[in-house]
């Protein structure tokens, strides 16, 4: 009778999970967060023929119209000069603009560096923790509505001129990285994170290996806003405290109607915040394979 007990009570190996089943199944519940937290909008990112065919179509349409209007307006070319005279104005001006550009290249590149780290960190630090929210994130978003051309002169006398540009550059591009951060941090699924919990997982490996890579694709949409906003950002300060740079460079330009130089440098300015971009996209396709896949089910 004993030894029919025994067999009752004694547990089924195989009904109960091992370590190595439990660590398993959290992996897998984390590389879910990753994939779902990518595939809704890794699904709309593939580019068709007729979309590239349209975006480069555009800018040709616009440059056409451009030339149009000044052939049959004739304005004075110190008001509006045609594409071609930018062109060959750009040209003959390659070195002067190539020095002032290395030195927006080095603004924009540094302070794009430090608004990707200090939002990344300042959006993990509001997301987990309710005195940081209450206390930080107000701040964050009164810094977007001041106008930083009304801050700048401040900077330039608190700050060696430098340090002001590099300031106004983080400024102008940290709020996206914050604000993408934080949305994707606390809009996690709450059925991975119900998942990870029940197979045992602490709230910090939950939030390391789940709400962390679910969280990474809004957070490359923000660094490719801050890529943006960064040339802006050091464009203003240019203007203001420095002079050297393609900001300084339009307004030195402008003054003495060297309007042909002055619309190559605006060039220069959109194509490096188009290499910034693209190089936070590259990025993104590095660190998030899965969305390249997602995207070829979905397509």
């Amino acid at each position: 009778m004993s030894t029919t007990d025994d067999r009752v009570a004694r547990p089924d190996p195989a009904a109960t999970p091992s370590a190595g089943t439990t660590e398993a199944a959290k992996a897998g519940a984390a590389a879910e967060a990753a994939a779902v937290g990518a595939q809704a909008a890794a699904r709309r990112r593939r580019l068709r023929p007729g979309q590239v065919a349209l975006a480069v179509a555009l800018p040709l349409v616009a440059i056409a119209l451009w030339q149009v209007a000044v052939w049959v307006f004739a304005p004075r070319e110190w008001i509006l000069p045609s594409p071609v005279d930018v062109a060959r104005a750009g040209w003959d001006a390659r070195d002067r603009l190539w020095f002032h550009m290395q030195w927006t290249i080095l603004i924009a590149v540094i302070g794009l560096a430090l608004a990707i780290g200090i939002g990344s960190a300042l959006a993990y630090l509001i997301a987990r923790s309710r005195i940081a929210w209450l206390a930080a994130y107000p701040w964050i978003i009164v810094s977007q509505v001041i106008p930083l051309v009304a801050l700048a002169p401040l900077l330039v006398l608190w700050f060696p001129p430098f340090v002001a540009i590099l300031v106004l550059a983080v400024l102008m591009s940290i709020f996206p990285v914050v604000v993408a951060g934080v949305d994707g941090l606390r809009g996690t699924d709450r059925d991975l994170i119900r998942a990870a919990r029940g197979l045992g997982a602490e709230e910090s490996w939950t939030w390391h290996h789940v709400r962390v890579p679910a969280a990474l694709p809004r957070l490359f949409t923000g660094m490719r806003l801050a890529a943006v906003f960064v040339v802006s950002g050091a464009v203003v300060g240019e203007l203001v405290a420095s002079e050297r740079g393609l900001g300084a460079l339009t307004r030195l330009t402008a003054g003495q109607f060297e309007t042909a130089i002055t619309l190559a440098a605006v060039v220069l300015l959109g194509l490096i915040g188009l290499g910034l971009f693209g190089l936070i996209a590259l990025a993104e396709r590095i660190a998030l394979p899965w969305t390249r896949r997602a995207t070829r089910r979905g397509a």
